[in-house]
């Protein structure tokens, strides 16, 4: 097992070890649930709750500096999100937001910089706060 593991990996470890299985078919499980998570197949959510308010950040005040990096990340959808289709998926990975060739998400205007669907925007939008994230402001860390 390695020291670098991330909430849901050492999650699925202890759920693993409560199954009689040997340590190393318990490792094979992880690394294949890796791979499938890079190639889109699965998915792992965080732990967004849907009643927790929305972030509260001044992107109007920001914008100029970080140009919407948080428009380019990839990321899954809620089953809600996707069936109610107001926001794109990719039709290739579908529970994934979609990305334009770009990199940046469809719903972004490239002039204003402004979310076309904030008002609908997904939940991983609406509760993220990109203050504290140190791909946007590696400055502040």
């Amino acid at each position: 097992m390695t020291n670098d593991s991330t909430p849901w990996d050492q999650e699925l470890r202890n759920d693993l070890d409560d199954l009689a299985l040997p340590p190393e078919e318990r490792e094979r499980i992880v690394r294949v649930m890796e791979k499938m998570m890079e190639m889109g197949i699965a998915v792992v959510y965080g732990e967004e709750d849907p009643d927790a308010p929305d972030a509260v950040v001044d992107c109007a005040d920001r914008i100029d500096e970080c140009r919407s990096i948080c428009c380019t990340y990839r990321f899954s959808l809620t089953r809600e999100e996707v069936e109610q289709g107001r926001v794109q998926y990719e039709p290739s990975r579908p529970y994934f937001i979609k990305i334009d060739p770009d990199g940046y998400c469809p719903h972004l205007d490239r002039e204003t910089l402004k979310c076309a669907v904030w008002e609908e925007r997904p939940l991983r939008c609406r509760q993220y706060d990109c203050r504290g994230d140190r791909e946007i402001w590696p400055e502040k860390f």
